[in-house]
Parts: structure tokens; C-alpha cells; sequence
């Protein structure tokens, strides 16, 4: 198993957090990394990614399961049973204190190709996760300042 993990410390109530992660109509105003997700969050439902794996704006269609929905707490989607590659993707909020949370997005991955995958995307995936954490903090941040 490998896995790709961010975190990042938001000055925001966790509640505000939740909001603009469920807010799937307007990540393009803050997710650069994948600025559009088309789900309704029930476990074992599909979610299409549109994803800049590149960074050049040009969105890659990936299609996963929600493998588990806490609401106001965590969520997660993946490939739970394509072979060669599995993977989790989950996105987790910890509260600090009532005007501080912290963001927790990981992405675990398993099976034969999983070396492959590693050396052709990690450093894209680890850049695209690290900007995710940085623009929901600002654009959190913002929300709860206003």
C-alpha cells in the first residue's frame, strides 16, 4: 500500500469547512485540482472526478464509488475492487477549537500497478492535494471572515 496525504490548519469552524466541501457547485472557485465532482454522497454511488492532473487546465474524467459519507465529519471515494489498482480517497475534518479545524485529505492505493501509478503521478497527486488544502483554507477562511 502507498499513500499520498495533505493537511493544512484552517482558521473556520468545522461546519463552515463542511459546507464548502458539500458546495460541489462551486469548487471551481477554489479547487484548482478538481474543479468539478458530480455525486450525491450516498455510499456506493458513483462520483465522475474532473480532475487537472496536469495542471493545464485540460480536466480528465476518472469515475469512483463514495465508500463511506459521516456527515459533518468525513467522506470518502475510490476504486474499491477494479484490479489492478484500488484506492481510497478521503477527506476528514478535525476540529481544534470552535474557530479552528484541521483538513486531512489522504489517498491510499493498493495492488500491482500501484508502483507505476506512483512513479508516473505522485508528484502531481501530492502537488494537486497540497493546493486543494491551500485554496479551501483561503477560500474558508474567507467565508468565515465575512
Amino acid at each position: 500500500m502507498q499513500e499520498i496525504t495533505s493537511k493544512i490548519i484552517i482558521q473556520a469552524p468545522r461546519q463552515v469547512v463542511w459546507e464548502v466541501l458539500m458546495d460541489l457547485d462551486n469548487y471551481q472557485s477554489w479547487n484548482t485540482f478538481t474543479p468539478k465532482v458530480e455525486t450525491n454522497f450516498e455510499v456506493g454511488t458513483d462520483v465522475i472526478l474532473h480532475v487537472n492532473m496536469k495542471g493545464n487546465g485540460k480536466l480528465l474524467k476518472q469515475k469512483e464509488q463514495i465508500l463511506w459519507f459521516k456527515e459533518g465529519k468525513s467522506m470518502a471515494w475510490g476504486i474499491p475492487t477494479r484490479f489492478p489498482v484500488k484506492t481510497e480517497r478521503a477527506q476528514i475534518l478535525r476540529t481544534v477549537d470552535s474557530e479552528t479545524t484541521e483538513y486531512i485529505t489522504y489517498d491510499k492505493f493498493w495492488g500491482v500497478l500501484t508502483p507505476l501509478v506512483m512513479a508516473l503521478y505522485r508528484k502531481k497527486i501530492q502537488q494537486g492535494f497540497d493546493d486543494v488544502a491551500e485554496g479551501l483554507k483561503r477560500h474558508c477562511e474567507l467565508i468565515f471572515k465575512n
